[in-house]
């Protein structure tokens, strides 16, 4: 469980988040929504201590540089070596060795392996997403944090996801920052708003016939 408490975030004058209190269950798939400033991407730098705040967060009582290397992020646009194919970055940003047939199993569903021997510049944005997306795959984090991970992905590549992100989800507990609501949709557990500086736990969130745009005009706009 990931604890977060009086989370207190300002830049400036500008107050983020002040006193804000949340617990994320384990091996469970947790959604944050908000407007465009409401601090969902300040909230991520805080769970990774990216940025400085008040406050303490805890990975089950752990600090998170006792527990750094069983994190991975798949950022919007994760930061990738555009002079070198994919497979020289899978090479260089996985924290172990990785054969070349497990590499295959990894990224099959999504591309052909001739993909991975491209270099990284030629490569689409969801061609970037679904790389970083095999690095994940083969890093096997106990927490994944992504950042509106469904940005830039085909349709057949999103539904294949979403299997993936629920079966990761019996062993790995799974942070999500995102507006795609049609993806969440179906495969969330937790549901959190924020709004007013505060980090609010949305209970029985299916009493909306599990529509995150109903939820988000409810408590949102």
């Amino acid at each position: 469980m990931i604890t977060v408490e009086n989370l207190t975030k300002s830049y400036g004058n500008n107050l983020i988040f002040e006193n804000a209190n949340i617990l994320i269950p384990e091996n469970k798939i947790t959604l944050f929504i908000g407007a465009n400033g409401s601090g969902k991407t300040t909230l991520l730098k805080c769970l990774l201590n990216l940025e400085g705040y008040k406050g303490k967060i805890l990975y089950n009582r752990k600090h998170l540089n006792e527990i750094r290397d069983t994190v991975y992020v798949v950022y919007n646009d994760t930061p990738l070596y555009y002079n070198l194919s994919g497979y020289k970055n899978i090479e260089l940003l996985l924290n172990k060795k990785v054969s070349i047939q497990k590499i295959k199993e990894a990224s099959y569903r999504f591309f052909k392996d001739e993909i991975l021997k491209v270099k990284v510049k030629h490569y689409s944005h969801g061609q970037r997403k679904i790389l970083s997306l095999i690095i994940a795959i083969l890093s096997n984090p106990r927490y994944l944090f992504a950042d509106e991970i469904a940005n830039g992905l085909d349709y057949n590549t999103k539904l294949i996801l979403k299997h993936l992100i629920k079966k990761w989800s019996k062993k790995t507990t799974i942070i999500m920052m995102g507006h795609q609501f049609e993806f969440y949709n179906d495969i969330i557990d937790e549901l959190f708003a924020l709004k007013n500086h505060s980090i609010i736990k949305i209970n029985d969130f299916n009493r909306y016939g599990g529509d995150l745009s109903e939820i988000y005009k409810n408590f949102i706009q």
